[in-house]
Order: C-alpha cells, then structure tokens, then sequence
C-alpha cells in the first residue's frame, strides 16, 4: 500500500502539509477580516505567515539533514500550543463578548446546578483531586508518547495518526475562533480553585499551568476530550495495549474536565461526539488522498 507520508516521496507535500496550509491560510483571512477586533492582530498574522513559511523550508530541505526530516514529521504536534493560545486573540471577531452565560444555562437546566463548580466543591478529597487532576494533565503525554511509540515502528500509521489527530484539532480551533467560551473558570470562585496551590504534585502542576497563561476561551467542544478520544482510537487501531491503558484515563480525563472547573458538562459531551466524528471524518479524508496516490503510481 502507498503510504501519503512516506519517506520516499521527499519534497513533496503530504496530506498534513495541505491540511496545515489550509489552516494557517484560513487564519490569516480571519485576521485580516476582523483585524479590529483581533487582539495583537500586527503578531498572529506575521507569526502565522512566518509557521507557513517556516514549514515550507523543511518540505523542501528535509532530506539535507535528520534534524529537519524528524521536524519535518513532528512540525504539526509543535505548533499545537501556539494554534491553541492564539485562538484567545481570534475569538472575538464574530461575538464581542464571550458566551459563557448561554453554556452555563444549559448546564443549569440538566442539573439544576452548575457541576462546573459544584462537583470539585462538593467531592472534594485528596486523592480524588490528585487523580482527576492526574487524568487531566495526562492529556498532554498522550500525543507525544504515542506519536513515539508509532514513529520508531509503524512511520506510515504515524503520518495517518498526525494528520487525523491535527485535523480534529484544527476543526475544534476554528470553532474557538467564532465561539468565545470561557468554560468552568468563568464561574465565580473557580479562577481562586484552578490557580490555587494545594493538595499534591498533579493538582499543583495544573495549578502551574493556569498560573503562567493568559489564555482565556477555548472551550466549546472541549479539545481535551476530543483529542483524548482521537488518540485513545488511534492506539487502540495501532497499538493495542496503550489502547488499553488509555480507556480509563480518556474516561476520568473527561469527568475531570468539569471536576476540576475547566468545562461546562456540554462541553465535554460535545467533545466526546466531536472526538469521534471529526476524528473519523479526518481517517475517511487521509484515507482518500491514500487511494488517489495509488491510482496515480498506477497511472
């Protein structure tokens, strides 16, 4: 089978070079539309053009140094942070106030209470802050440990991998961009909570975390969970047994969203149907492009 990302086809553009493209090209637009309302509009857009760029140059010089192919396969997992944190700059071009209200009543008409704020209250333990707070900074280990995992054995399952899990992340940042929710922080008292020192290592690393960015939004469909579910898919396709392990920590990472004051309850069931969809949809899309290779080596 032909593989989009092989190493083989040097210097041209794979599936995720495209996707990324699109991306960065979409952003720019958005910026220059709602210039007025974008925060620091005269950074992103030059650091949006200078990633594109950037990204161009290891297409191209890849095969001149390992250093360069190996960023030239990780370049979308470390521009992640930035596409995330500038999302905050972005989202007020549509809506010029964020939205938390409308999210917080349909979480008060399900529960006649806001669980954002009332779980992590009304639970609150040692051990199980320590272990939703864990669930939740598994997060971040997820994508690395597993995009190693599959790098150093299964290179075309990585590429597939990276491009399904950048394109659900992509999808939910775009949505960042026109809808500007908070999340749990947004609630009175729940800044205090996340930014709080206490209880043991995990619960005081998030509060690290949220001490050291300004990031405000980002919320609606939780990307925690929806990445969460993506990659917890692709180790069960790829590698089975860190599948295994990552079912019940994708499970409590979820609950945690909202245990930990992070998400509204609507986001974290959006992200989990966003996870799965989006994620498929991302398979189903990398999967042509796979097909039209190989009719083209036909040819």
């Amino acid at each position: 089978m032909i593989n989009p990302g092989k190493h083989s086809q040097k210097n041209r553009f794979r599936p995720i070079d495209i996707l990324t493209f699109l991306y960065i090209l979409i952003n720019l637009l958005y910026i220059i539309f709602g210039w007025k309302r974008v925060h620091n509009p005269h950074i992103h857009f030059p650091v949006f053009l200078m990633i594109g760029i950037v990204i161009y140059i290891l297409i191209r010089n890849e095969k001149h140094s390992g250093i360069l192919s190996f960023l030239r396969d990780w370049y979308p997992v470390i521009a992640f942070t930035y596409f995330f944190e500038a999302t905050s700059a972005l989202n007020k071009v549509i809506f010029p106030d964020f939205l938390d209200p409308f999210f917080q009543k349909i979480d008060f008409h399900i529960f006649g209470y806001q669980p954002a704020i009332v779980w992590g209250i009304k639970l609150d333990y040692f051990w199980l802050q320590e272990l939703m707070h864990f669930a939740y900074f598994c997060y971040y280990l997820m994508i690395p440990v597993l995009g190693f995992l599959l790098y150093f054995k299964k290179r075309e399952a990585f590429h597939r991998f990276v491009f399904s899990i950048s394109f659900l992340f992509y999808f939910c940042y775009l949505i960042f961009n026109i809808l500007p929710v908070i999340g749990g922080r947004a609630l009175e008292g729940a800044t205090f909570l996340t930014t709080e020192y206490r209880y043991g290592i995990f619960t005081r690393i998030m509060a690290l975390i949220y001490n050291n960015t300004a990031h405000l939004g980002g919320a609606f469909p939780s990307s925690h969970v929806a990445v969460a579910v993506g990659v917890t898919i692709s180790a069960l396709r790829d590698v089975k047994w860190f599948g295994w392990i990552l079912i019940p920590i994708s499970f409590l990472l979820s609950i945690s969203t909202i245990y930990c004051h992070y998400h509204y309850f609507i986001d974290t069931v959006a992200g989990l149907f966003f996870g799965i969809g989006i994620y498929y949809l991302g398979l189903k899309i990398y999967g042509k492009y796979a097909e039209k290779e190989i009719n083209t080596e036909k040819h």
